[in-house]
This record gives structure tokens, sequence and C-alpha cells, in this order.
């Protein structure tokens, strides 16, 4: 795992969010020290299904997945988080209930986590944070949507395509087990499509 001094953590956490609300930020201090650093083992989970989790999170290192277990207890993966992206169990936050998956480490990962009603509550009056509140929870339902109109539109090639140019750096990183999975294919299919792609072009 990467080492981050405080300054370091502070540092990486406020250029993103800055970024994603396009200014400044004020009041950065009492803000940030709502975040605490956690690092995360390869194969480690954060959450587990039936864990009740407050927490959002933020990643300064590493590779996270989402995944459900199916009534034939198949793991299926619901999308993958890197670097600089954040992420929540959104419907558990909203609804206070179990969460229904799990986040998993791929690789080791730093992560930086504030409680969401904590956050909320303290900075509920602060514009910025409304704004990078909105954003953070746009990009997690983006990322879903995007996903869920694959399987539903596209065959498999159409969707190992779509993944290929959505994700180019996560092709060599993931087993071919985790992107079959994210695809709704099998292992088996997948290889099939890759030699029939690399004959194909």
């Amino acid at each position: 795992m990467t080492s981050f001094t405080q300054a370091d953590l502070n540092h990486q956490l406020r250029i993103n969010f800055e970024k994603q609300i396009s200014q400044p930020f004020d009041n950065w201090l009492s803000f940030s020290e709502k975040f605490k650093h956690i690092q995360l083992t390869e194969n480690q989970h954060w959450i587990k299904a039936g864990d009740f989790c407050e927490d959002i999170g933020f990643i300064l290192s590493g590779l996270l997945r989402v995944y459900y277990i199916d009534h034939n207890g198949n793991e299926v993966n619901q999308h993958f988080y890197q670097a600089n992206e954040a992420l929540a169990p959104i419907s558990a936050l909203v609804s206070a209930q179990p969460c229904e998956y799990y986040i998993q480490a791929i690789e080791p990962v730093d992560l930086m986590l504030s409680n969401y009603r904590d956050l909320n509550n303290t900075h509920s009056k602060n514009t910025q944070w409304l704004q990078l509140e909105v954003k953070l929870l746009q990009t997690v339902f983006i990322k879903s949507a995007k996903r869920e109109a694959q399987l539903l539109l596209g065959n498999a090639e159409q969707r190992y395509k779509w993944f290929l140019k959505e994700f180019p750096d996560l092709n060599d990183k993931l087993t071919q087990y985790h992107i079959a999975s994210f695809l709704g294919i099998t292992a088996v299919s997948l290889s099939r499509l890759k030699r029939k792609m690399d004959t194909k072009y």
C-alpha cells in the first residue's frame, strides 16, 4: 500500500473535491477533519452484505469491486471503483437498512471515510458540500445506470467492447472471472469472445 502523510491525504482529497465543484473549498480544515484514513489489504472487505454502513468513501489508491451473491451462490460484479473516485452504499445510507452487497479490495486500497449523516449535519448549510454531495451521488448513480443499460440492450460482444472503451486500464488488471461476471457472461464465454474478436479484427 502507498505510504501517505496526513498532509498528503488532505491534499489529494482537497484537489479532487475542488475539481468536482470547480472552485476552492472554503473552511477546508473543518471539513477534512470529518474524514479518516483506512487501509484495506488485497481481498479484504470494506462492507459485507448484512452490515449497517453509515460512511461514504473516497479512494486514494487501489481498486475496489462491488458485488452481489445471487440465488445460485454466484458472485456478480456490479461495478469497480478506482483511485480518485468516491463510492457509497447509497441504498443502505438512505434507507438505514443493512447493505445488500459486498465491497471488496481487489488490490491494496487507501480509503478516506466520513460518516455521511455527521457530514450532512455539520455542513448542511454549506453550499459547497451540497454541490459536492450531488456530484458524488450522481457519479455513483451514472456508473450503475450505464452498466445496467449495457446488460439490457447489448449482446456479449457489445458489452465487452463497451467495457474496453469505458475501462481500458482495467482489462489487464482484472481476471477474466471478474470481467465476465461484470458483463453478465461466463469466463468460458468471455474467452471464446476474445478469440473471436482477435480473429475478426
